[in-house]
């Protein structure tokens, strides 16, 4: 898929693909050495510590936890055994060392965080789940398109909807070279679900994946992510004992050649806009993986990073997203409880509306990185900003010796953050719908460009309407924009946005984002432009933050940067 920059994946008949089989097939066999490797390695970077300022530590921070966890009647089972735990943790504490041994306290705090974040996989549900998804939405699709007078009752396959651009042949001789470590954008809940499908038209084996512990309240969501591989993230634990234990099981199954995919941007992007920071935690697992597989003479050492995007017209939880993030509650909170994704009537809609408009969702294979930053061949080899083939032991060789630096190591995962950030920006692609939207909202800009964020987001119903014709100069404008970013390889164009007219693209980006959303986020009536939700109008805008085409952009200000008015740039 290299060779050609924007040639697609060749849409396939999902009876027709083969599953592959891959390490995660052999996972419930390896799965109690998985957790006691955790364990041992967890509680080893603890050894000669003071335990009773560890524990204590987690003791408090999880009580404060528990007592804001308001659980439902699936999650009360999972409370009640941190409750116990932590009672029993604080009667231990009370008693003197003589009595109760600290490092046996501390084994059992880390095998109960061990189990509660181990995965599961049963080959028999990964087969069910391949075809039982294809068919239910294919059966939603035909009988949307049906319901549309599609010519002769045509039928289409759901493949045909899956978009798949860039590396994919890159992607599937890497992952026979080593482990992959799939990173995605992430804008909503039905991302894991999409991406494990996109993995399997790829014809790639099944990959684990990190999950919030948050959906496993779900019985049915449960089932499925239980025993497909998923471990669980619990982001309202924040002690360190918890952290170290997730990270070590990342590294732990990378390291065993289990394939991957890990959100670096944490939860969905509330902004709209693409991830501007990642996680670097989980991030340098894949760093520890490798080193271990070296030290240890694995016949396949590497891990590779690969970046992917997605992009959709709609995403079904943007109201609560763009909400939170104004409110700026994600500072103070990991999980959105209460929004869209939540409500099995919603989801159906997003997906009956999805498949009656004949829209598409793109997913681009960006180009694979090593665990330092670096490009990657199609052979494995990394390489360096000159092109030459450099070897990846001699960047984890200190005084002639392969070992952990923990200085070192912390440096070479923020620069793979920062090219992870570079290459999602680059290999993005912008969909009509994303132009329409920033285009409007920045033309609105210029006619109030006195106002900040949210006395801008609050411009009543005549102020955000515009004279169609004499927007449509204004829209062409941005397009021309975005076509030199393409030349200079800084984006990627949908098919749409190149192909026609004005008028045709922006009029097909309206009509996409009036697929989903109780408020019109672009509406043309009577000659007029106008937008009934200006907040769902700026969370389609900041798709395209980040690429200095916005109102006050400034040269030295970066993705994920406020302008003087508190506007993504």
């Amino acid at each position: 898929m290299s060779a050609q920059r924007d040639k697609s994946h060749p849409a396939v008949q999902f009876r027709q693909v083969p599953i592959v089989r891959g390490p995660l097939d052999q996972f419930e066999i390896m799965r109690p050495e998985v957790l006691s490797s955790v364990v041992q390695k967890t509680y080893g970077g603890y050894q000669n510590g003071n335990y009773d300022l560890i524990l204590g530590q987690a003791l408090y921070q999880e009580r404060f936890r528990l007592k804001r966890f308001r659980p439902n009647v699936f999650s009360k089972v999972r409370k009640k055994k941190d409750e116990a735990l932590w009672r029993e943790v604080q009667g231990a504490l009370l008693r003197p060392s003589t009595e109760v041994a600290r490092p046996e306290l501390l084994q059992k705090v880390l095998g109960h965080y061990a189990e509660e974040i181990g995965g599961h996989f049963d080959p028999a549900v990964y087969r069910f789940a391949v075809n039982l998804v294809p068919l239910g939405l294919s059966w939603m699709l035909n009988a949307a398109s049906v319901r549309r007078f599609l010519p002769w009752g045509l039928t289409q396959s759901l493949e045909s909807r899956m978009r798949i651009y860039g590396e994919v042949g890159h992607l599937k001789k890497l992952a026979q070279k080593g482990t992959i470590l799939l990173v995605p954008t992430h804008q909503s809940n039905l991302d894991s679900v999409l991406i494990g499908y996109l993995i399997y038209l790829m014809q790639l084996p099944p990959f684990a994946y990190g999950a919030g512990l948050n959906l496993f309240s779900n019985p049915v969501l449960s089932f499925f992510m239980g025993n497909l591989g998923a471990y669980t993230v619990d982001r309202q634990k924040s002690n360190e004992v918890y952290k170290n234990v997730l990270k070590n099981y990342s590294a732990e199954i990378l390291q065993r050649g289990v394939h991957s995919i890990f959100f670096p941007g944490g939860g969905r992007a509330r902004s709209g806009a693409i991830e501007s920071k990642v996680k670097l935690g989980l991030l340098g697992t894949a760093l520890d993986a490798q080193l271990d597989n070296l030290l240890a003479g694995a016949p396949k050492p590497n891990v590779y990073i690969v970046p992917m995007t997605i992009s959709f017209h709609c995403v079904l939880e943007a109201a609560s997203l763009i909400e939170d993030y104004l409110a700026e509650a994600g500072k103070h909170r990991y999980i959105i409880m209460d929004d869209e994704s939540w409500q099995p009537t919603k989801v159906a809609r997003f997906f009956w509306k999805f498949f009656s408009s004949q829209s598409a969702i793109t997913a681009r294979i960006g180009r694979p990185l090593d665990v330092f930053g670096n490009f990657v061949d199609e052979e494995g080899r990394s390489l360096g900003p000159n092109g030459t083939v450099i070897d990846p032991k001699l960047w984890l060789t200190t005084g002639g010796q392969l070992r952990r630096e923990p200085q070192r190591d912390r440096e070479y995962t923020k620069e793979l953050g920062k090219k992870i950030v570079e290459r999602f920006h680059r290999e993005n692609t912008i969909l009509t719908s994303q132009l329409a939207a920033f285009a409007f909202f920045e033309t609105l800009r210029k006619k109030y460009s006195d106002l900040d964020v949210y006395r801008f987001l609050r411009l009543s119903l005549p102020q955000r309407s515009l004279h169609y014709d004499e927007f449509l100069p204004k829209a062409e404008e941005y397009r021309r924009k975005v076509r030199e970013l393409e030349e200079q390889r800084k984006v990627y164009l949908s098919e749409e946005l190149k192909a026609v007219s004005t008028d045709e693209w922006l009029k097909d980006g309206v009509r996409q984002l009036g697929l989903l959303h109780d408020n019109t986020v672009m509406r043309i009536q009577d000659g007029v432009i106008f937008t009934e939700d200006m907040n769902l109008l700026y969370y389609y805008r900041n798709r395209l933050s980040g690429y200095g085409m916005s109102l006050l952009a400034e040269g030295q200000i970066g993705p994920g940067k406020d302008d003087s008015k508190g506007f993504l740039v």
